[in-house]
């Protein structure tokens, strides 16, 4: 019965009709449905179905969370670290970053590279950012390609290759991320100016 409810409320958001999705995600979601649960919360993230409420959405955020939807891990990591549960904390944050990277989600193991990188609510570490990255640019994360181009050409966490760096940051480039074209402009002008062709 709580799963009927659910695909009725996945077709109604097939067809753009959110309010009626809503609803529907809410009542499977208090039944316990894990997936609905987490529907719900992005539907309430983002607005669909009439309004937004980050406070409710964390609430089912944090339930899928707790049956281990790796997702629902991403997106706590997401709102605690930005500031959008009802209290900030980078160490929950950093942790629900970890649980869905080890889960293999890409986004979450970009996350929680640059917490590593950062030393935000983990302790910094840019060899395990580094590990992290890798996994990520695996998947052909474009924005963990650009963290790890910057890496390799710093030689940070470890590593050292310029041409690697280089190639890293023209493939996240081309996948769509804003900064690798300026980092490039900036790589590129050193490499070729006039004073470094003479030294």
């Amino acid at each position: 019965m709580i799963e009927e409810i659910y695909k009725q409320a996945c077709t109604y958001a097939q067809e753009d009709d959110y309010v009626e999705a809503a609803k529907l995600f809410k009542k499977a979601a208090d039944a316990g449905h894990v997936k609905a649960q987490y529907n719900l919360a992005i539907c309430l993230h983002e607005g669909l179905g009439g309004y937004q409420a980050h406070m409710e959405a964390f609430h089912y955020f944090k339930m899928a969370a707790e049956s281990n939807h790796i997702r629902a891990h991403y997106m706590l990591g997401c709102y605690f670290i930005m500031g959008l549960a009802p209290y900030e904390s980078k160490e929950e944050g950093a942790k629900h970053f970890q649980i869905a990277a080890d889960a293999g989600l890409d986004e979450a193991q970009y996350n929680y590279a640059v917490c590593l990188l950062e030393g935000k609510g983990v302790e910094k570490s840019e060899e395990e950012a580094v590990r992290y990255l890798k996994k990520a640019v695996d998947q052909d994360n474009a924005d963990a390609m650009y963290n790890l181009g910057i890496c390799y050409y710093e030689g940070r966490g470890g590593t050292y290759d310029e041409e690697k760096g280089i190639e890293l940051l023209e493939n996240s480039a081309k996948k769509g991320n804003k900064e690798a074209p300026l980092a490039l402009t900036k790589i590129l002008a050193k490499k070729y100016s006039p004073s470094r062709r003479q030294s």
